[in-house]
């Protein structure tokens, strides 16, 4: 089965690739995230904490999940290239977890990206690990916090194109310092096609990854843990190396 992968961290535009090019779907307060600039503590003039240096490319390969590191039948591929496509959303508290759709991410530089294909070619996982100035890390995670508390739907339009997309937050491993889990469901009218996807976000110091997991049905949802969990993991000691 040929499957087409968005070149950037977008999770849901990675979704939306398979579903275009593959029979894998059903036919029938919350901020802006930060732009990333680096600022200095109140007291001391210098960044802390979560604050600090960005991670090194080095860091962010060592964070960056390989085939062996999932369980047996996944195969790697290179993300395909792709051009840089803005998705607009009706609902400004949605706006961080709509980012997800999004070729870059505001103020970060990225490093690891890699996509697998699960056994038979049907389940497909994806990983962008990618790293900000000063605290932009942290407004980052914090803000898709902040907008699950608030957003369980909206919608997007790109070219014409108009997608609905319901949010729920889900169970998940902890990962790194701070971490999200969330289920998105996408639908596309005008071509009649309905898709889920389990995502996790999780930041690690001036760190971040972002996880996508496209099961081949409904029952695959429940292997997300166990993979979540592995790229959690790999981030969370990789980036600290």
């Amino acid at each position: 089965m040929r499957t087409r992968i968005r070149h950037g961290v977008a999770a849901v535009a990675a979704v939306s690739a398979l579903c275009f090019t593959a029979a894998a779907c059903d036919g029938s307060d919350g901020k802006k995230p930060s732009d990333g600039k680096e600022r200095a503590e109140e007291d001391g003039g210098k960044a802390a904490g979560a604050s600090g240096t960005p991670l090194t490319a080095a860091q962010m390969a060592a964070g960056t999940l390989v085939a062996k590191d999932l369980p047996a039948g996944y195969k790697a591929s290179k993300p395909d290239e792709a051009a840089d496509e803005k998705y607009t959303t009706d609902k400004q508290d949605c706006a961080p977890i709509a980012a997800f759709l999004n070729e870059k991410v505001a103020g970060a530089t990225t490093g690891g990206m890699v996509d697998f294909a699960g056994e038979g070619g049907d389940a497909m996982l994806t990983q962008r690990v990618f790293t900000f100035p000063g605290r932009g890390a942290e407004d980052h995670v914090k803000a898709v916090g902040a907008a699950l508390e608030v957003c369980t739907s909206f919608a997007v339009a790109q070219g014409g194109e108009k997608l609905q997309i319901t949010v729920k937050k889900i169970t998940g491993p902890k990962a790194g310092e701070e971490s999200h889990t969330f289920r998105m469901k996408t639908s596309i009218p005008s071509l009649s096609l309905n898709f889920e996807s389990d995502l996790m976000v999780a930041r690690q110091g001036s760190g971040v990854t972002r996880v996508a997991f496209i099961p081949a049905d409904a029952s695959g949802h429940k292997a997300f843990g166990d993979l979540a969990r592995r790229a959690g993991d790999k981030f969370a000691k990789g980036v600290q190396s």
